[in-house]
């Protein structure tokens, strides 16, 4: 009868590490760790779709050769299936894979990533890093790129993550170009994910329509607040917009958007009773 100790040990390498995954969609003659948390943010999209868009900047960035010596957090792939009880979810998806006949070393080691991102604690991840590379960009690009990564948290309803882009939008400067407008908007985008904090935020973009004037660098900061409450419930729409009724700063076409919205959030909320 053999055992463990008759098996000789892995060469600790990337390529026969759990962390390492593919460069490029489905095969690649590089690798990514994920267990770089620089890809927490993009795990889903990496693992479930094979979808590199989001990152592929990083990804160019952070690719390895296979055979490149493995890091301290090697983790060996084989012996899992022996070592480490694997959870009823996993061991159902290898049964799967085999009676596809679809099981290979690969697609072993892919079900066993996704395993183990099934079980991150996306809401409680740490984001001080990425709070340090927002405050600290240099280039709009780098601004963009830790504002995706905080929003990928937001997704999953990381509370940390949304109060880091709340706050930072909050102290934002009314914008006078047309490129900061487009990054306000883009930072509604990603805090926007969830209903979990759409009351907080709904109080924070009137506020901030109170102190940004209306023309046309600014025209596409108040469409994307106005779209944002178009898909509110209508308690929180109403709460948040009915201020801006009883207020002489804002113009009658103004008003007349809100009271559409409120007339539509309302029209489809009865939709549901």
């Amino acid at each position: 009868m053999s055992t463990n100790s008759d098996k000789p040990e892995l060469l600790k390498i990337c390529t026969n590490c759990n962390y390492s995954f593919p460069s490029e969609p489905f095969a690649s003659d590089f690798a990514i760790c994920l267990n770089d948390p620089e890809f927490e943010p993009y795990l889903d999209d990496l693992l479930e779709n094979q979808n590199f868009s989001r990152c592929q900047e990083l990804v160019n960035q952070k690719r390895f050769d296979w055979e490149q010596e493995a890091c301290p957090d090697f983790d060996p792939a084989e012996g899992i299936a022996e070592d480490v009880p694997l959870s009823p979810e996993l061991s159902s998806a290898i049964e799967k894979l085999a009676r596809d006949g679809d099981l290979t070393a690969e697609t072993f080691q892919q079900a066993v990533l996704e395993d183990m991102v099934d079980k991150i604690d996306w809401a409680n991840v740490p984001v001080e890093d990425y709070v340090e590379k927002l405050n600290n960009a240099k280039t709009p690009e780098a601004r963009e790129k830790a504002v995706r990564s905080l929003g990928g948290l937001v997704c999953h309803e990381n509370r940390a993550a949304f109060y880091a882009l709340y706050g930072y939008l909050k102290d934002l400067p009314p914008p006078t170009t047309v490129e900061q407008t487009h990054f306000r908007v883009e930072i509604l985008r990603e805090i926007s994910h969830t209903q979990k904090f759409r009351l907080k935020l709904a109080h924070l973009l009137v506020k901030d329509l109170f102190r940004t004037p209306s023309n046309n660098t600014t025209r596409g900061w108040y469409t994307a607040v106005f779209r944002f409450f178009e898909k509110s419930p209508a308690d929180i729409a109403e709460k948040a917009l009915s201020r801006m009724l009883d207020s002489p700063q804002f113009s009658y076409r103004i008003k007349k958007r809100v009271k559409d919205i409120l007339s539509l959030v309302n029209d489809e909320s009865q939709l549901f009773w």
